[in-house]
């Protein structure tokens, strides 16, 4: 099992109080955990530079996290990451040695799904050498998908 274990969120749990049964067992099992929330800007939001209210909506989805984590015991820490995923991960990965990457996404095609999400596992397994595990997620915070490919 990985002991350093990096988690991209892009999206809010159903249960505030709970990290998903799916995803437990890879961070019972870390040493460390370290979280980054990109900032998901829209694709107007990116042509017009405008980037505050996605670093918003990014650190309040981070506390989210961090509440979903302390409830199970968990001990993150983390970061609100650039609004380009592969920079916000190689920045995550400049500081912290991950042997993990954790890449939860909102499921292909929902409603949820931010522009920015679209081939991003493809891209970071091209990037990174670093085993790369996708929980995707419905609209309503459940997992609906595992990719280990």
């Amino acid at each position: 099992m990985a002991k350093r274990v990096l988690v991209v969120t892009n999206e809010i749990l159903a249960d505030a109080n709970e990290v998903p049964e799916a995803i437990r067992p890879l961070f019972d099992e870390a040493e460390e955990v370290y979280v980054v929330a990109p900032a998901l800007t829209t694709w107007l939001q990116w042509v017009a530079s405008d980037v505050d209210h996605a670093r918003v909506s990014a650190d309040e989805r981070l506390q989210t996290v961090f509440d979903h984590m302390h409830a199970g015991g968990l001990e993150p820490a983390g970061t609100v990451g650039s609004e380009n995923q592969v920079t916000a991960i190689a920045d995550a990965l400049a500081k912290f040695d991950a042997d993990l990457i954790v890449l939860r996404l909102h499921a292909p095609g929902s409603e949820g799904e931010n522009w920015r999400e679209h081939q991003i596992a493809k891209n970071v397994r091209g990037h990174f050498d670093v085993p790369t595990i996708v929980f995707y997620f419905d609209e309503h915070g459940h997992v609906v998908g595992r990719d280990e490919a």
